[in-house]
C-alpha cells in the first residue's frame, strides 16, 4: 500500500571533455518495489495505490504488470503527477535524494478508493510512513488500517523515512510513533530512528513500541547485522558481503524477502503471532531477506535490481 514512482538515477561517464552526468529512468517506490520484489520471487502481490495519468504513470503500470504485480487496486489519479525521485550515488553506492512530489498521485487517495474486495480476506499489508506524511492522507490510511485489522491482516510498517514527503515535518516523529504501535510488525533502519528519536531513544522506542503489542521488529544497520526484537527475545544476524553499486532497493529487497518467505507460514495475524514468536523462524527468513539485499545492491535500480527466483533458487530450501 502506497507509492509508486520515477527514481532518476544518476550516472557518470567519462569523456574527452571531462565527467559528463546524466539521469536514467528507473521504476521505484518503497511500497511498489516491496510488491515486486514478492512477484518476483514467485510471490502473490498486488500494489493499491495511486499513479499519474501521465507517460511515467502508463510506464509504471505496464512494468508492474510485466512484473507480475496484480494491478487491480493500483489506480489513476485525475488531478495528480506521478512523483520523481532523483537519486544520486556517492562511489560506496549510497544515495542522496532530491524529491519533486507537488501534487503527487500517491498522495491522492480516497475513502471512496477504500473498495470491499481489499478486506475480503486476510493479507499480508506493507506500507511506508509516507502514507501518514499528509493530513488527508493520513486519514485515508487510518481507515484503511483498520478495516485490514478487522480482517485478521497482518500489517507491516516499513518506516522508510522521507522528509521530503511531510507537509508538517515537526509531526512526523509522534505520528510515526502512533502508527507504529499498532502494526504487527516494524522494519526500520538505525539511521532512521536516530534520525526521529535521537540516538539516546532508540532502545526505549522499540521497547514502548513492543508494549504495545507488536510482535516483530527488525532493524537493519548497512553492512552491520541486523537486529530482531520480539516479545520474549531479541538477537542479531550478519548480513552477508556484497559488492554494492546501488542501495537503492536494499531495504525493499529485503523487506520483500523477508514477507515472500513468511507468507508461506503466516496466512492471517493469528499465524502470525505465533510464528514470530518461533526463534528459529525468524532466523531462517533473515538468512533468506539478507540475502535478497545482497543480491539487490550489486545492481542499479530499484525494479530491475531486486532478485528473482534463479538468484534464490538456493536460499528457499
Amino acid at each position: 500500500m502506497g507509492e509508486a514512482l520515477i527514481d532518476m538515477l544518476a550516472t557518470k561517464e567519462q569523456n574527452g571533455s571531462g565527467m559528463i552526468e546524466s539521469f536514467q529512468k528507473f521504476a521505484g517506490g518503497a511500497p511498489a518495489n516491496v510488491a515486486v520484489a514478492v512477484a518476483k520471487l514467485g510471490g502473490d502481490s498486488a500494489l493499491f495505490g495511486k499513479l499519474g495519468k501521465d507517460q511515467f504513470g502508463h510506464y509504471l503500470h505496464q512494468t508492474l504488470t510485466e512484473l507480475g504485480v496484480d494491478t487491480t487496486f493500483t489506480a489513476f489519479s485525475d488531478k495528480g503527477k506521478t512523483a520523481l525521485a532523483f537519486v544520486g550515488l556517492d562511489d560506496e553506492g549510497e544515495r542522496s535524494f532530491d524529491f519533486y512530489i507537488d501534487n503527487a498521485a500517491h498522495t491522492d487517495l480516497t475513502e471512496a478508493d477504500l473498495v470491499s474486495t481489499l478486506f475480503d480476506r486476510p493479507r499480508i499489508v506493507s506500507f511506508c510512513s509516507g502514507s501518514f506524511s499528509t493530513s488527508a492522507l493520513r486519514q485515508v490510511t487510518e481507515a484503511g488500517l483498520k478495516l485490514f485489522t478487522d480482517a485478521e491482516s497482518v500489517l507491516c510498517l516499513d518506516i522508510n523515512y522521507r522528509p521530503a514527503f511531510w507537509d508538517n515535518v515537526a509531526l512526523a516523529p509522534e505520528v510515526i510513533s502512533d502508527a507504529a504501535g499498532k502494526v504487527d510488525m516494524i522494519k526500520a533502519s538505525r539511521e532512521e530512528l536516530v534520525d526521529l528519536y535521537g540516538e539516546g531513544q532508540v532502545d526505549s522506542k522499540i521497547q514502548q513500541w513492543l508494549d504495545s503489542g507488536v510482535s516483530l521488529i527488525l532493524l537493519t544497520n548497512g553492512a552491520k547485522p541486523v537486529s530482531f526484537y520480539t516479545r520474549d527475545t531479541d538477537g542479531t544476524f550478519p548480513v552477508p558481503e556484497a559488492e554494492v553499486v546501488d542501495t537503492t532497493a536494499a531495504g525493499d529487497a529485503f523487506v520483500g524477502g523477508f514477507l515472500f518467505m513468511m507468507s508461506n507460514a503466516v496466512v492471517n495475524r493469528h499465524s502470525f503471532v505465533q510464528w514470530a514468536g518461533n526463534f528459529e523462524h525468524i532466523l531462517t527468513t533473515l538468512r533468506f531477506a539478507t540475502q535478497c539485499g545482497a543480491v539487490a545492491v550489486a545492481r542499479y535500480g530499484a525494479f530491475d535490481a531486486l532478485p528473482d527466483q534463479s538468484h534464490m533458487n538456493d536460499f528457499v530450501h
